[in-house]
């Protein structure tokens, strides 16, 4: 009986992360491109690193100073420092003409993202632009991400919070003291559970998967003696969020089984 209590956990668990569509774990570091430019207010994309995240056919031609992509059915030919462009042969004009700097050709997110049915849109508070073309998704920033990355201090910081919250009866001030480190939600969230349901002390940390400049993600994961013979493994997936102009918890799932030999 007890066993299946903790593969059903597990399996809540499980399907709590696939399931939960405010969660994502396809926008990571394969999907993103860090050297996008504001120029003249436009959001410029490096063409050649984009296109190939979509999957596309890349060809520059040096003679001509050109540029030719191709996805599925649609060819887009640039021309650098022209002001139109053929889309399956059929002109269209650009507000702002293909460039090269440093060797790398920019154009602007949407023209890219429209040419192939898709759409760029731009988030000013983390200074990227998002293009979606059917299922795919690819994040280009105009900053670095390293900047935004958590450092190792707040990491270990954040985890020991984490183990503390398993049981909230020695805190009095519960909103006080855990605000710094956790958001609001989340505080909601532990002191409805009075704590982090199904929590175990894990020291051992992973890398953390970053999604956008505000939101990432940790998975945990180590074995506990359980009885004479059985070992239980502790599953915890941690999701931090940038808010208040620092790296916070915003939620944590825990799953446990049993591990018979």
């Amino acid at each position: 009986m007890k066993k299946t209590i903790m593969a059903l956990t597990l399996s809540l668990v499980f399907t709590f992360l696939i399931g939960n569509p405010a969660i994502s774990f396809a926008s990571n570091f394969s999907n993103t491109v860090e050297n996008g430019k504001i120029e003249n207010g436009r959001m410029l994309i490096p063409l050649r690193a984009v296109s190939e995240k979509f999957n596309s056919e890349v060809t520059w031609n040096q003679a001509k100073k050109s540029i030719m992509i191709i996805r599925g059915k649609q060819e887009l030919l640039l021309h650098i420092n022209s002001r139109t462009a053929l889309l399956n042969h059929v002109t269209l004009s650009l507000d702002v003409p293909a460039k090269i700097d440093n060797g790398t050709t920019y154009v602007p997110a949407r023209v890219f993202a429209e040419a192939f049915g898709g759409t760029a849109l731009w988030s000013e508070q983390e200074r990227k632009a998002t293009i979606t073309i059917g299922m795919q998704q690819v994040f280009i920033h105009t900053e670095p991400l390293n900047s935004w990355k958590m450092s190792q201090e707040r990491i270990n910081v954040l985890n020991s919070k984490i183990n503390e919250a398993t049981d909230l009866s020695r805190f009095s001030q519960i909103r006080t003291y855990f605000r710094p480190y956790f958001t609001d939600s989340f505080i909601n969230k532990i002191i409805e559970s009075n704590g982090i349901k199904n929590n175990a002390i894990l020291t051992i940390k992973s890398d953390i998967t970053y999604s956008s400049t505000t939101a990432a993600r940790m998975h945990q994961s180590a074995y506990f003696e359980s009885g004479p013979n059985n070992l239980e493994l502790v599953d915890r997936y941690v999701f931090y969020t940038f808010v208040d102009n620092k790296w916070k918890v915003d939620d944590v799932n825990v799953g446990r089984q049993i591990i018979e030999p």
